[in-house]
């Protein structure tokens, strides 16, 4: 079979219109960079064609890449084709029609594998559809000619033009024997292909191969890591080359931390030009690919992207730390795949960056002065501390170049990128405004307005004085005051020196709907930090006693505000006293002594077996790096001792520093300043805080009843109100008193499922949860139940559930303490498939048309689910079967289950059937037997089996259609199989065979007593057995009877 043909049939398999109206002609998305837009971007496209001979208006049509959502993406006006004319449609995630540019509010991303374009009319009735597969860089997929059946590959795309040059499906990739990772000793690699007449090239050295590779004919003997890539080429000139494959085989070398192999063309411009040229490669952008192993060796994700340049100073060092982007476009892989950071639930990258610890790099930072650990630590540090920053997470790693060694680095996640937007708060590329300094101040995403807008509020800032708490509460409903005071309070803890007028970010969304909205800042490059590296920000002073106050004293570094903003915002009361209190909260917590140099520690030690290779390979001792690493250990304890005692020295506000503690009395909670929760069972808790700072409580669970405030000097609160602040000016102690209350656990079985339970109107979606009740408070309990699952019933401990436990919705009083679980069941899968696929049939399922296959569903156990098929006229019939669900209505084509287990039911359809007629009955003597016919529809010979009265007969192969069975046997006849030639078919219908008792004639002559000439006789048959007609022959030459009992008149006869 053509192979284009062939690739039809099994999965791109077009759905056409009834009405014959605006198809989907072409679409790529591999244009990296072939075709812009109109805002001269390269983005994916999706090209429709008129085939009628009037012009069609899409206002109205949908266009989707989600079989789930076939009306995603709606055109909101007018959008013509003219007749016979084409029209691209960008998917650019834009969502507008501007101009006559249509531009979608989704993407394509071929390599996903699960995405289909779905064209819908005005009325959201189908039209035609495409699966998304993959082509390679800047190809396309199209029909062979305009409107045209058969889909192709286009190695030059015609966007916005007929569709010319048609080629087959790529070559196969070549299949290898052996697969990435750890080996103990050479490895013989052998690649295949299942393709005929196919040869294959392969490198060995990075290098992506192609025909001018060495030409593989035997077995490659690996002796050393290496990676080994390959690709296949046909000899049929319609048939483009295979996509490439590529292993890293790491020989005798293993790791205790995860491996990032990468590897990429040789020579000018390529990788290792930029990882190990001179400054003038800097602007490379070469592509490559990417292998990315846990630390036992297994591959864990592999791509195709480019490189770039990262760091600038550290450019210079022979070890150079580099950003990598994965292309969908390449047609490998969309993403790095997996949850690369401990700390993150991401875990899909599609840009990464990969640092040698950049100008902290050992050895070759500041004349071997580096630990090769700052940047990395002070991220994390900030991450785990849950500072309202956004910091580059970050995991050790060893990177391979081209199967070469070349050290230990880190992998960082990009923060100044739409992807970490978009995926943490909803903020899309095109709901971005993120300006950056480094030198000179550009803006990243959201020109041409994010610059003026920020300008705005600096200028907002500059003349309306923030000691006025209308002006502040302005100002802070547009600027992140937290996100300001982690920002200046880390810097200046770090005595960062490199900040401001450098490496210094900060962004805001513009999507009503996502999340921060308010400008907030990111962290950089933080190696300059410690006392390490050049004074490029001018910091008064870069020591352990550096005054926490210092910031203040800047002017304006880098001309973006920051230092201005600051220091207006310390003039008003409530941010003067969020900063103080803010940073004994830090110090109470992630910044003290304690905290810092465990994490310090921990990461020092992950890298600390893999050191010694990094040295030897790059230079340097380990004892002169352990060196390093205490001279910044030392630094930090001298830095966490002078915090405080620099903020009471530099801010006049602090009059001393008091002990604070708090009790519950009860069960409750309070949130005291920012993130220092106390309860009932943590209670009492005891902290230092400022004096002469407005210190805020708050009630954060539990039934409040009162606070108590004990102190030798008087303060004046509301005693009843929830929230609580003190002018601190002494000891104290604060006690919360709270009402009598039971602890109530709510539990969702099995875990990890999206259900949320209603408490009393407050949902809950993170269990176990744990809430303490007030003894008769009367609660409902009622769930949103994750789509896959379904309910099954209540739990309880201790209270009673009310009206029972197999309700969905429950409510109980609260008596006892409890734990009281939802139990839940994983709804079946049920799988529906077609074969063979590429046809025209539809399923109604339970009365909803199917018509894209395979197509899943979860159902209840309980549920009926009716299957009525529509079928391609093209075929005769078709038979259900099931893997696991017993089909109610036996080999019926109209079925119906219920979907007790997961399952895959499947529709064969056929061409070829058998159909079995006739009614006749025989005399049990007699000599000819009773007619059975049977035809058929296929290819000769015919074989059939038949059963009468149920019992199987012996097979029969005929070739004569119809065949007639001649047969005494009563009973039902039905067929049981039946083939043709070349497969099974379909059967149908049935026939009867009747057998009579064979007949005794017998008859009683009645004359006509009374008459004398011509006397009329009645014959009156007496005869037994089953007769079923009738011949009478008098024997005088007069005609025949058929009638049971005749008269006949004698001419001759006398009376």
């Amino acid at each position: 079979m053509n192979k284009l043909l062939s690739i039809l049939l099994i999965s791109c398999v077009a759905l056409f219109s009834a009405k014959g109206q605006i198809i989907i002609n072409e679409y790529s998305a591999a244009n990296y960079d072939t075709y812009t837009d109109n805002y001269g971007e390269y983005e994916d496209w999706v090209e429709l064609y008129n085939p009628t001979a009037a012009p069609i208006d899409l206002n109205g049509w949908a266009l989707s890449d989600k079989v789930s959502n076939p009306l995603k993406w709606i055109f909101p006006s007018s959008f013509i084709i003219q007749a016979n004319g084409v029209a691209l449609i960008y998917s650019s995630g834009r969502d507008e029609l501007i101009g006559g540019n249509a531009h979608t509010n989704f993407k394509i991303t071929q390599t996903k594998g699960n995405e289909v374009l779905m064209l819908s009319d005005a009325g959201g009735i189908f039209q035609d559809s495409i699966r998304v597969l993959p082509n390679q860089n800047s190809h396309t997929r199209g029909r062979e000619t305009n409107g045209s059946a058969i889909w192709s590959v286009f190695t030059a795309g015609s966007p916005d033009a007929n569709n010319l040059g048609a080629m087959q499906e790529y070559a196969t990739t070549p299949v290898f024997s052996q697969t990435s990772g750890y080996y103990g000793a050479a490895v013989n690699l052998t690649i295949n292909s299942p393709d005929p007449n196919i040869t294959i090239y392969y490198t060995t050295n990075g290098d992506e191969p192609n025909n001018t590779s060495t030409l593989y004919t035997t077995a490659i003997n690996i002796a050393n890591t290496t990676v080994v890539k390959a690709i296949c080429y046909s000899s049929d000139p319609t048939i483009p080359p295979s996509f490439i494959d590529y292993h890293t085989f790491f020989i005798n070398d293993t790791h205790t931390i995860p491996i990032l192999s990468i590897s990429g063309n040789s020579g000018a411009g390529g990788l290792l030009d930029l990882l190990d040229g001179g400054w003038g490669s800097s602007g490379l952008e070469p592509e490559g690919t990417i292998e990315w192993f846990d630390k036992n060796g297994i591959l864990l994700d592999k791509g195709t992207g480019e490189f770039n340049k990262h760091g600038n100073d550290s450019w210079a060092y022979d070890q150079r730390g580099f950003d990598y982007v994965m292309r969908d476009q390449f047609g490998y892989n969309y993403a790095l795949q997996d949850k690369i950071f401990t700390t993150k639930s991401r875990d899909k990258f599609q840009r990464v960056i990969v640092k040698a610890a950049a100008n902290d790099n050992y050895p070759f930072s500041y004349g071997g002065s580096g630990a090769h650990i700052r940047d990395a630590y002070v991220h994390h540090l900030s991450q785990i501390g849950d500072l309202r920053l956004d910091e580059r997470s970050t995991s050790s790693c060893i990177v391979y170049l081209d199967g070469n060694y070349w050290g230990v680095y880190e992998m960082r996640e990009k923060v100044d990128d739409h992807d970490f937007t978009d995926y943490y708060y909803d903020q899309d590329k095109n709901n971005l405004q993120y300006l950056k300094t480094w030198g000179g101040t550009w803006t990243e995403y959201g020109a041409p307005n994010a610059q003026p807008d920020w300008n705005t509020f600096v200028n907002y800032v500059a003349v309306n004085p923030m000691v006025n708490q209308a002006n502040y509460n302005q100002a802070k409903s547009e600027y992140n005051m937290g996100s300001l005071i982690d920002y200046f309070l880390l810097n200046a803890y770090v005595v960062c020196q490199d900040w401001l007028n450098w490496n210094t970010g900060w962004w805001r969304g513009i999507d009503p709907d996502g999340d921060k909205k308010k400008w907030r800042y990111t962290l950089w490059d933080m190696d300059n930090t410690f006392d390490h590296g050049t004074n490029y920000t001018g910091i008064p002073s870069s020591s352990p006693n550096a005054e926490p106050c210092d910031p203040s004293s800047l002017n304006n570094p880098g001309g973006q505000g920051h230092v201005p903003i600051w220091n207006e915002m310390l003039t008003n009361q409530e941010f003067h006293d969020d900063y103080i209190n803010r940073w004994l909260d830090l110090a109470n917590g992630p910044l003290s002594c304690s905290f810092m140099i465990h994490i310090l520690d921990s990461m020092v030690a992950v890298i600390d077996p893999e050191m010694p290779r990094q040295i030897t390979t790059w230079g340097g001792t380990y004892v002169g790096w352990q060196s390093n690493v205490t001279d910044l250990r030392n630094f930090i304890l001298a830095r966490c001792d002078s915090m405080n005692s620099g903020f009471i020295a530099c801010d006049t506000a602090i009059t001393d520093i008091f002990d604070v503690t708090v009790e519950i009395i009860g069960v409750g909670e309070v949130e005291m300043s920012n993130g220092n929760f106390i309860n009932d069972l943590n209670t009492p808790w005891t902290d230092q805080r400022f004096g002469g700072i407005n210190l805020p409580f708050e009630v954060k669970s539990g039934t409040f009843d009162h606070w108590e405030v004990i102190s030798s000097t008087p303060y004046i609160y509301d005693p009843i109100v929830d929230t609580l602040v003190l002018d601190l000016q002494g000891n104290v102690t604060v006690k919360a008193h709270f009402g009598e209350s039971k602890g109530i656990v709510f539990d969702v079985s099995p875990s990890g499922t999206t259900t949320s339970i209603n408490i009393n109107g407050t949902a809950v979606n993170v269990f176990p949860h744990s809430a303490p009740l007030m003894v008769g408070e009367n609660i409902t309990l009622t769930p949103t139940i994750d789509p896959l699952y379904a309910f099954d019933s209540w739990s309880s401990d201790s209270n009673v559930l009310s009206p029972n436990t197999l309700t969905e919705i429950i409510s109980f009083t609260v008596t006892y303490s409890d734990t009281i679980r939802l139990h839940l069941y994983q709804k079946p899968t049920i799988v529906y498939n077609i074969v063979p696929a590429g046809t025209t049939t539809s399923i109604d399922i339970n009365g909803v048309n199917i018509a894209v296959f395979p197509y899943s569903e979860t159902v209840f156990i309980d549920d009926l689910n009716t299957l009525s098929p529509n079928i391609d006229p093209n075929y005769s019939s078709g038979s259900w079967s099931s893997d696991y669900n017993p089909l109610l209505n036996g080999n019926s084509i109209n079925n119906s289950f219920y979907g007790i287990y997961s399952d895959t039911l499947t529709l064969t359809l056929s061409t070829v059937s058998a159909f079995i007629a006739g009614n006749d009955s025989v005399c049990e003597n007699a000599k000819n037997g009773a007619k059975v016919s049977i035809y058929f529809t296929g290819f000769s010979p015919f074989t059939f089996n038949l059963s009468i009265d149920g019992i199987n007969q012996p097979p029969i192969t005929t070739t004569i259609n119809p065949y007639i069975i001649n047969t005494t046997v009563g009973g039902n006849y039905t067929l049981v199989s039946y083939n043709d030639a070349n497969e099974f078919g379909t059967v149908s219908g049935q026939a009867m065979v009747t057998i009579l008792t064979s007949p005794i004639a017998q008859f009683n002559a009645q004359p006509d007593s009374m008459t004398i000439l011509y006397t009329t006789t009645q014959l009156v048959d007496k005869s037994v057995g089953d007769i079923t007609s009738w011949q009478w022959d008098f024997g005088d030459n007069t005609i025949q009877d058929f009638t049971s009992s005749p008269y006949h008149t004698y001419k001759d006869s006398l009376g």
